[in-house]
């Protein structure tokens, strides 16, 4: 809850131009009082029926549609927003179904569609759906992954450990790319934002690369900082020593956490997953005046490097 009220603060805070529509069944106490202060946000606490999770997605974009909403944006809630989205996606074409660019870019061995029984038309690079602009051209297509999110196959395979879960039923986006790799969609075009230039995929130096760091001291922020993988909250399952250590000192210079630190401070909220963990990330938040891109640089560049070593002496990422 308190990353949702974060990325909803974050984003009215910025762009004069939205309409912010929140789904939360049974709404604490701190995120009514945090809506009721912003006219911007429309709060509906009456749980949806046969949908929940990340699950959800195409159900909600498709009431917003049917509402007459031009356009509709998913957004996830562990996203912290520096500039106007309204403004971001004035880049793309009207027409076009917007997802955000994957930490790593890589297209899927095998095509997914044909796991749906859907004849394979074009290669479809595996994307975040962290971030999904639809218009009412996409409302066919959104009913369709609607429908699959209920295919018994998904739901089954939902229930299973992530790491034991098939590719194509791994999570909600395998089966949005799975139709757009289709031939019924294939004439469905496509953009994402990219990574680095327009979101920050907090997932190392592979997400959030270096150099893109750099450039960010001059050109600003990305629009979007996302909360990638493991959350700030959550506890790793029984880590070393060192690997406690390591988690901590990733998490306190993480560009997520630090740019929901400034929206916090402002709101007068102190999460305890914000607080610091480690001796050297309150060295390297304090050098860098907790620069969101910079406090994680050392890392970053350790991490790329790690990498890289690893390529040459292994051949692997």
């Amino acid at each position: 809850m308190d990353s949702l009220i974060l990325m909803g603060e974050s984003l009215c805070r910025v762009d004069a131009h939205v309409s912010l529509h929140l789904t939360v069944p049974d709404a604490p106490p701190a995120v009514r009082a945090w809506a009721e202060r912003r006219p911007e946000v429309v709060l509906r606490t009456k749980r949806p029926e046969r949908v929940s999770g990340w699950n959800i997605k195409p159900w909600l974009l498709l009431q917003e549609l049917n509402a007459g909403s031009p356009q509709a944006l998913w957004l996830d809630d562990d996203i912290i927003v520096t500039r106007p989205v309204s403004a971001l996606l004035d880049e793309f074409p009207r027409e076009s179904l917007i997802v955000a660019e994957e930490w790593t870019s890589s297209a899927s061995a095998v095509p997914v569609s044909h796991f749906w029984n859907l004849p394979s038309a074009r290669p479809i690079p595996v994307f975040n759906n962290c971030f999904i602009r639809v218009t009412p051209a996409h409302r066919t297509l959104l009913e369709r992954w609607h429908q699959m999110l209920h295919d018994p196959r998904y739901r089954d395979a939902q229930a299973l450990p992530f790491e034991l879960r098939p590719v194509p039923l791994c999570h909600d986006g395998w089966p949005l790319i799975a139709l757009l790799e289709s031939a019924e969609f294939s004439q469905v075009p496509y953009d994402w934002i990219r990574r680095g230039r327009h979101i920050a995929q907090c997932a190392g130096s592979s997400g959030y690369q270096p150099h893109h760091r750099v450039l960010d001291l001059f050109r600003g922020l990305p629009p979007l900082i996302h909360g990638l993988g493991r959350k700030p909250w959550e506890s790793p399952p029984d880590p070393s020593r060192l690997q406690h250590f390591l988690l901590d000192l990733a998490t306190d210079v993480s560009p997520y956490t630090l740019a929901g630190r400034r929206v916090a401070k402002d709101l007068g909220m102190n999460p305890p997953w914000l607080e610091v963990r480690t001796l050297t990330g309150a060295m390297l938040r304090g050098m860098t005046n907790g620069h969101p891109g910079m406090a994680g640089l050392p890392l970053a560049i350790l991490h790329a490097f790690h990498r890289k070593i690893g390529q040459v002496t292994t051949g692997s990422g």
